[in-house]
This record gives structure tokens, sequence and C-alpha cells, in this order.
């Protein structure tokens, strides 16, 4: 590089501009504090420091302006067009068609959803729901008194009823006996109960207490004018405990209460109930039986009850037919009994 003063002498490794020995040289000041070598990257070769703005005013206007040919991109070819951002507007617009395609699923299960729930609710308040209650077995406990120990109301839903709470609740009245509930759809109940019979009663420390086969206290009084007179009379019984009304009485002894039951359930089946006036447990065995006829039946012990009542029943009937009106009737042997006057 040559300087205004014409020197031709070459700068040595390391030497600076602006040094002592250059501006001996004739080294102007806007060469000062350059570094000699490689242009810097990424820089201008037409920009001047701006410690020397006069260079520009002698160049031309393109070269300061960088107008022309020359300073067009080169290499690729590529020129910025009008529009570059159509791809970004177009992925823009198919977002928005995602998030319209997500909105309208959204309607759509929206829909559905409330649709079905109409239709559930439709099922379960018009359709479903219990409009009629119907009770069978009952005779002395009212129709509405039960319907309100079950529970069960209308406008419940009937495919959620369930029948052993019913049971339950029906249980619960120490007069009633659950059978089955019945679901005849669409809306309709059946409630079937069978109603604890009064079979004997036991005269216990003076008081009177009435029982089902099942030796349920159904009734109890003071009162000897209260004492039924279509019931059996049972005695001989050791009773231990639970003689309140809606309590199952406890023997003390167990032969006696498997007798009690086997008995009462055979005289229910063969309807001779209200024939008998007296049963005598004490001696397990020998049963005594007292009709309301007049007559005394021994039945032994508590082997082939049925055969014996049913033997008893054929011979009193043929007895009162010949016109007897008392005597003992032995029915050890059902099938030979013996009558004595």
């Amino acid at each position: 590089m040559q300087g205004p003063s014409g020197s031709n002498r070459p700068r040595t490794a390391g030497e600076r501009a602006g040094s002592p020995g250059n501006a001996r040289d004739g080294v102007r000041d806007w060469q000062r504090n350059t570094w000699y070598g490689p242009a810097p990257l990424n820089s201008n070769p037409f920009d001047e420091p701006e410690d020397a703005p006069e260079l520009k005013d002698s160049r031309s206007e393109n070269v300061n302006d960088h107008i022309g040919s020359f300073w067009e991109p080169q290499g690729t070819g590529y020129k910025p067009q009008i529009g570059t951002d159509r791809p970004e507007k177009a992925k823009t617009g198919a977002t928005r068609k995602q998030k319209g395609g997500h909105s309208a699923a959204i309607r759509v299960l929206t829909g559905i959803f409330v649709f079905l729930l109409a239709v559930a609710l439709v099922l379960r308040f018009a359709v479903f729901a219990v409009r009629e209650i119907h009770v069978i077995g009952n005779q002395a406990v009212p129709e509405n008194e039960i319907i309100h120990k079950s529970g069960v109301h209308q406008g419940d839903f009937i495919l959620t009823l369930d029948e052993k709470e019913v049971e339950r609740r029906i249980a619960g009245d120490y007069r009633l006996q659950f059978r089955y509930m019945a679901k005849q759809m669409p809306n309709r109940i059946v409630i079937s109960v069978r109603e604890r019979e009064a079979c004997c009663w036991l005269n216990y420390c003076g008081i009177i207490y009435v029982m089902d086969k099942n030796r349920m206290v159904l009734f109890e009084s003071e009162n000897p004018a209260e004492t039924p007179a279509n019931l059996v009379e049972i005695k001989g019984l050791e009773v231990r405990s639970n003689t309140l009304v809606g309590q199952v009485i406890t023997l003390g002894n167990e032969v006696q209460q498997s007798i009690f039951s086997e008995m009462f359930l055979e005289m229910k089946v063969l309807g001779c109930t209200e024939k008998i006036a007296e049963a005598d447990i004490s001696n397990p065995d020998s049963i005594l039986l007292a009709t309301r006829n007049g007559f005394t039946v021994g039945l032994g012990g508590r082997e082939n009850l049925h055969a014996k009542l049913r033997s008893m029943m054929l011979v009193i009937e043929e007895l009162t037919n010949m016109g007897y009106t008392s005597g003992t009737v032995n029915i050890v042997n059902p099938e030979n009994p013996i009558f004595t006057p």
C-alpha cells in the first residue's frame, strides 16, 4: 500500500498504523489505529471509518447508498417477494379449521349428552316411576299400613327397589311375615305378606300370652276374660325368657321346642286346630290332647305325629256319629286306636 508521500516501505510484522515510525512515513491521521490485515467478517469494504468522512464526499452516491445491481443478494438468486407470509397465513387458517373442528365435535358430544340425559329423566320420572302398590295376603292388618311399613312410595324408581330392604322393613312388624315383592313393569309393585296367625295361648305367671306356631308372642293380657275361646291352650311348657309382645318365647327344653313346632304345623296342615281345646306336652313321651267335644286323646311320643293326628280325627268323627260325647282314645299306634268310654 502506498501512502500519499509515495513511500513504498512495507510494514513490518506486528507494526501498527499510527506508530511513530509510520508517522515519519507520512501516514495520515485517518489511517491510525487501524489493523493491517484481513477485513473483519460481516463488514462492508466500502464503508469508511467515522473519522474520515471526507472520502464519502468524493465517491459516487451509488457506492455510498449501496444502489445498483452490485448490491443485490448473490448466490441462490432468491429475491424477497410480496406475500412471503402466505405459508404462515395458510398455517393459521389450518389451525382455525382445526379449532373449528374441535368446537363442532364438542357441540355434537354436548348435544348427545343432553339428549341421553333427557331420555334418562323421562324413563326415571315418567315411565319407570312407581304408580301403583298392591298388597296381597293381609287380613287384619290394613293395606296402607303395610305399604307404609315397606318403605315403598309412589314415584320411586322401580328398577332400584331392593327386595331385601323391603323384607327387612316388613319383618320389623311382628304381625307380618314377608313372602315376596314382584315388580310388574313398568310401574306396578305387588307385595305379598302373610299375617302371623295365633294358634295357642299360654297362662304363665298369671299372664295370658297368645302365640303363633313359631312361639312368637302376638298378644298378652292379665285379664282372664280375654282368654281366646277358639285357640289351643298349651300346657307344660318350660318357659325360660322372651315373653314380650313381638318376641319368640325361649323354652328350656329343646325336645318340647321341637314338639311344639311340629305339632302345631301338622294341626294347621290337617285343619284340626279349632277342634283341639288343650295340648299338654309336659311329658314329651306322653302327649295329651283334649278335644272340644269332650274326648281325651293320648298320642304317646313325637313319632308319626301326622299319622296320629289324622287317625285321631277319623276316630273322633266316627265316635261322634255313633253318639259318644266323651271318652279316651289311645292312638299310640295310629293304625289300631283304642277307645275307652
